[in-house]
């Protein structure tokens, strides 16, 4: 994948694919094609690229536009933040739902 940047993701099932977009399209962001996704944050000219490996369960994204003003590294934590919550929140699932099954 080409862009400004790119950084990947291990274990993100298709759960975690579709929270991700339903969090960007909650927060106004235009999403347009099927894996891999054009995503136009509506946010600084930030214009993403996410490219989903179903077999591999790993997650590329790269940054494709940005304003000149808008350093990576603050994209970064922002999409980082996001996959985190997301990593923690499944592991709380797990334990949950690891908990329900004894």
């Amino acid at each position: 994948m080409a862009g400004l940047c790119t950084r990947n993701y291990a274990n993100v099932d298709k759960e975690k694919i579709d929270e991700m977009l339903n969090i960007l399209s909650s927060n106004g962001a235009e999403i347009t094609g099927r894996n891999p996704w054009e995503i136009e944050t509506y946010q600084h000219g930030i214009l993403l690229r996410a490219e989903w490996n179903e077999t591999a369960l790993t997650l590329s994204v790269s940054v494709t536009g940005r304003n000149w003003y808008v350093p990576n590294e603050t994209i970064w934590s922002n999409i980082d933040s996001l996959m985190l919550d997301m990593l923690i929140k499944s592991s709380e699932n797990d334990v949950i739902n690891s908990g329900e099954t004894r």
